[in-house]
């Protein structure tokens, strides 16, 4: 069976989020398809979903989690072949503390304890794919210019662009393998964001950035 199909079967029909979400969990699972991996140990952070559960079905062990993803994850170090960060990232708040300097502004403290412990528990040559909201999107610089709130989703906690990920996750001891966006949500036809996009690609001086709705991103262990 095709993960599209199995897709269609056993999860489209559990929910709107599902369905809103099946464009992108086809390209997660054409991302992880396309790195050739053999049969391991998979850890799907934030909760069990298609691609892992997929993946299950191949013969891997699918772990997933219950607890706190800013607090130490459950596992002994090196004994994750793949870990699924999709859609998760943007969801996850600082670390709970009391110092004013923590209370002024984010300061990806809870981000990077979830990074770390990830790369704690990949084995040297694990891998760790991560999706997430791109805020450099041309959907996002449409709302900004239309005065709209600058999240994908009113329930994020912050959003990353590519540069900003990169940046946080080699904080963390990870390498950046590639890193790439691409459309999961918006598919076009949209004239707004048509229009910027127009004007924007017509200015000389303009930085050329990949301006797909989604990061998608593959780290390793630095």
């Amino acid at each position: 069976m095709t993960f599209e199909l199995y897709c269609d079967i056993e999860w489209v029909q559990r929910g709107a989020y599902f369905v809103h979400h099946r464009r992108r969990f086809v390209q997660t699972w054409n991302t992880v398809a396309g790195l050739g991996l053999s049969t391991g140990v998979v850890l799907d952070a934030g909760g069990v979903g298609p691609v892992a559960t997929y993946l299950g079905s191949m013969g891997w062990e699918v772990r997933g989690t219950e607890v706190d993803l800013r607090g130490p994850l459950p596992f002994p170090d090196q004994c994750i072949d793949l870990v699924l960060c999709t859609e998760v990232i943007e969801h996850i708040k600082d670390v709970d503390s009391s110092e004013l300097r923590d209370l002024e502004a984010f300061n990806y403290s809870g981000v990077e304890s979830m990074l770390c412990e990830m790369r704690r528990t990949l084995r040297p040559e694990g891998l760790l794919l991560v999706t997430t909201p791109n805020a450099a999107s041309m959907h996002m610089l449409a709302k900004w210019i239309y005065g709209e709130l600058l999240l994908a989703d009113p329930q994020h906690v912050r959003e990353f662009t590519l540069a900003d990920l990169d940046r946080v996750a080699l904080k963390c001891g990870l390498r950046t393998v590639w890193s790439r966006t691409m459309d999961s949500w918006n598919l076009g036809g949209d004239e707004v964001v048509d229009r910027v996009a127009e004007v924007l690609q017509s200015l000389p001086s303009m930085p050329q950035l990949e301006r797909g709705d989604n990061i998608v991103a593959l780290f390793a262990r630095d």
